[in-house]
């Protein structure tokens, strides 16, 4: 009798234990649910209905699951109707950017480290920021409206087309040689003195188009 007492009140121990357990984990879960997943917000209609028509996104409310973007390698939401690429920043491993036949204005680019390619023409931009680029290679924003624009940080450009803008002076002497970038194109621009340094002064490369009145200098003052 006693030992079927014991096994009893065993079981009734075991069984309460449980039951604690169970609600304390219940309890424990209710108090920290999980975190909402992270979002870019993403300013302009029309570049986020581009993100939906390229599957990254699936619905146009004024923003995109930030893991959704920050692996995207290669973007093309050319011709889209943009006038903002705010949220641009979040795609972390982009090193493909093409965002031709758009409005876009403005363009920030520093916080994409790893852009290897830009292609911007025929928008209307005024500003563009491509510093802290160190693997750009390709840079096209031909037919905007830049008065200037630094490519100082860009040391890897192979191509620069730059023609039809309103750019007051150009500095190419961060480029190592004119083998390096053997593609630049700057006509049709109010600038009359190209900045280059010593060893592109040498060896202008035939590839290079400019106005018949600018000039190659290594001083532009």
């Amino acid at each position: 009798m006693k030992k079927i007492q014991y096994f009893l009140v065993l079981s009734l121990v075991v069984s309460f234990l449980g039951c604690s357990k169970d609600g304390i984990e219940e309890s424990d879960n209710m108090e920290n649910p999980m975190p909402p997943a992270a979002r870019t917000a993403i300013a302009d209609a029309a570049f986020e209905q581009a993100l939906v028509d390229l599957g990254i996104d699936d619905v146009v409310d004024g923003s995109v699951l930030t893991d959704n973007v920050e692996t995207v390698l290669s973007l093309d939401v050319s011709d889209s109707g943009i006038t903002s690429l705010l949220g641009i920043a979040d795609f972390a491993l982009l090193e493909n950017l093409r965002v031709a036949d758009n409005e876009i204005s403005t363009l920030n680019l520093t916080q994409n480290t790893l852009l290897k390619f830009i292609f911007a023409e025929n928008n209307t931009l005024s500003d563009i920021n491509v510093s802290n680029l160190a693997f750009l290679e390709k840079l096209a924003v031909t037919n905007n409206n830049l008065t200037q624009i630094d490519i100082s940080d860009n040391s890897a450009l192979q191509l620069i087309q730059i023609a039809d803008n309103s750019l007051g002076a150009i500095d190419l002497s961060a480029i190592p040689s004119s083998l390096q970038l053997n593609t630049f194109a700057v006509e049709n621009n109010p600038l009359t003195c190209i900045k280059v340094n010593e060893e592109i002064l040498n060896d202008i490369s035939s590839q290079w188009t400019k106005d018949e009145a600018d000039t190659y200098a290594l001083n532009c003052d």
